[in-house]
């Protein structure tokens, strides 16, 4: 989930993203934003995140009257850098007064799966003395998505860090084994779905911190 100032001067919260999506910036404009970890975007927000699965909602509607505010002292700002350090201030004084609750089961699930990308959906349950039907509920509300799904992005994410770091010198079968997909295809094929191009089209067409539904989780 992001939250970011978008180029009319509106705090934007996109949600959980299922597919890929184009946010593009005028011609002389720069988005800036803060882009929130899996499993604690609840937290912040005080509601379930799958209410803003594939969203693209004003931060007023959350935050209310404080949010409006705060969005125009944000878009005050005049560089990149000071509207990011602006959006930080909004979450801290918003948590000051909140009592935020993370699912620390849903954390430690997402952290096994980081680990253990191959693992089935009951075996990630049991690690976590949860029942599949449990884990999926308490998933959909935390990340805004099921585990299985966050897999792919997981996935998605290494295979485009993969690509960054390897530049000119991408032999593609080979990725697709260190990224854990089953071979070159079931790499393509997630590609196309999840950012909407080719693997050969990536590094040209996203970069690691782009607004694709794998985009960046720090």
């Amino acid at each position: 989930m992001d939250l970011f100032v978008s180029s009319q001067g509106e705090v934007m919260i996109a949600g959980p993203a299922t597919t890929f999506y184009d946010l593009r910036a005028d011609k002389d404009c720069v988005l800036a934003g803060l882009r929130l970890r899996p499993g604690t975007a609840a937290a912040v927000l005080g509601r379930p995140i799958n209410e803003f699965t594939n969203r693209l909602v004003p931060s007023d509607s959350v935050f209310g009257v404080a949010g409006k505010r705060m969005t125009e002292k944000i878009f005050a700002a005049t560089t990149p850098s000071q509207r990011v350090a602006a959006l930080q201030r909004m979450l801290t004084g918003h948590l000051a007064d909140t009592e935020p609750l993370v699912d620390t089961t849903v954390i430690g699930a997402i952290g096994l799966l980081l680990q253990r990308p191959h693992w089935p959906v009951s075996r990630l349950a049991a690690a976590v003395d949860l029942s599949e039907r449990q884990l999926r509920r308490r998933f959909e509300t935390a990340v805004g998505y099921g585990p299985k799904r966050l897999c792919r992005i997981l996935r998605f994410q290494r295979l485009l860090e993969l690509i960054h770091a390897r530049g000119d010198r991408i032999r593609w079968a080979e990725l697709a084994t260190e990224a854990s997909y089953a071979d070159q295809p079931h790499m393509i094929n997630e590609c196309r779905a999840l950012a909407g191009m080719s693997p050969i089209a990536l590094p040209a067409g996203v970069s690691v911190s782009s607004n694709t539904a794998a985009g960046d989780t720090s």
